[in-house]
């Protein structure tokens, strides 16, 4: 799930859309902007793409979930759990 800056959620939208490894995004009514289902193969793919995500100008904050398989859990057991969560501050708006 994605935080956004209020009012920006349709140029986010369009962002995270354009991003290789996101399957699906759906904007919510909540806490969250947008729902997102993204597909990686490997611990590395998965980095990059939540890395993309962090990078998006709008997003302000991701709570994450990770779902795999039994043979994808042993690579994935090799991600500090740590790394994959981040903040950034909100930025004001005009």
């Amino acid at each position: 799930m994605i935080k956004v800056v209020r009012g920006h959620e349709d140029e986010a939208y369009l962002n995270l859309r354009k991003l290789s490894g996101v399957k699906e995004a759906y904007r919510i009514l909540g806490e969250y902007q947008f729902f997102v289902v993204m597909k990686a193969k490997s611990a590395a793919a998965l980095h990059g793409l939540i890395g993309r995500v962090k990078s998006i100008p709008d997003a302000t904050n991701i709570c994450h979930v990770l779902i795999t398989d039994r043979d994808a859990s042993k690579q994935l057991a090799l991600i500090d759990e740590s790394s994959l969560d981040f903040e950034v501050p909100v930025r004001e708006c005009s």
